[in-house]
């Protein structure tokens, strides 16, 4: 075989390696994309916002459009001015135990201020909420605050579900997976 043959097919061979290992690689990407959205499927159907009632009070709204449960669920208010040590954090807690599939809940301002000032001393307005941490179906902890869906790098404060104390109105959710 001539000398230019032999280079040819060498080239010809390296092109094809190349485009295999960069087939390869997409492949791969996409792969591991599907698993990231797979793993975020239920964590990207929950949500929460507070909606203005009166001039310092918040009606605060959190939503389940999965169809299972989340559970361990906690409301994180920023606080730094609250009565709690600074240095172990800056936010205050409200946890309980479920979030029904399908559901939103509706925590009325009154019941929330009622329960931030009996709880932590905090008056009326003076600690916005935060985040939400919740655990999946699957039993992964996410945290969901303005920046996005993350997955959750803090403990659960302690067992004690103190917001199943809280009233708060449920309904269906709506644009729910059924």
């Amino acid at each position: 075989m001539a000398p230019w043959a032999t280079a040819l097919s060498a080239l010809a061979a390296a092109i094809g390696l190349f485009f295999s290992a960069t087939v390869a690689s997409s492949s791969v990407d996409a792969t591991r994309r599907q698993l990231d959205q797979d793993e975020r499927q239920q964590a990207g159907r929950v949500g929460f916002w507070a909606e203005p009632a009166g001039e310092l009070s918040e009606t605060i709204v959190l939503v389940n459009r999965s169809l299972d449960p989340v559970t361990n669920v906690e409301l994180w208010w920023y606080a730094p001015d609250a009565d709690i040590d600074p240095a172990e954090h800056e936010d205050v807690f409200m946890a309980f135990s479920t979030v029904p599939p399908c559901t939103r809940m509706v925590f009325d301002h009154r019941a929330v201020d009622a329960f931030l000032l009996n709880s932590f001393g905090i008056e009326q307005g003076v600690a916005p909420l935060r985040a939400i941490q919740f655990i999946d179906s699957d039993g992964r902890q996410w945290l969901r605050d303005p920046t996005g869906l993350r997955a959750a790098e803090m403990e659960r404060v302690d067992g004690q579900d103190v917001g199943d104390d809280v009233p708060a109105r449920q309904e269906p959710a709506e644009h729910c997976d059924k």
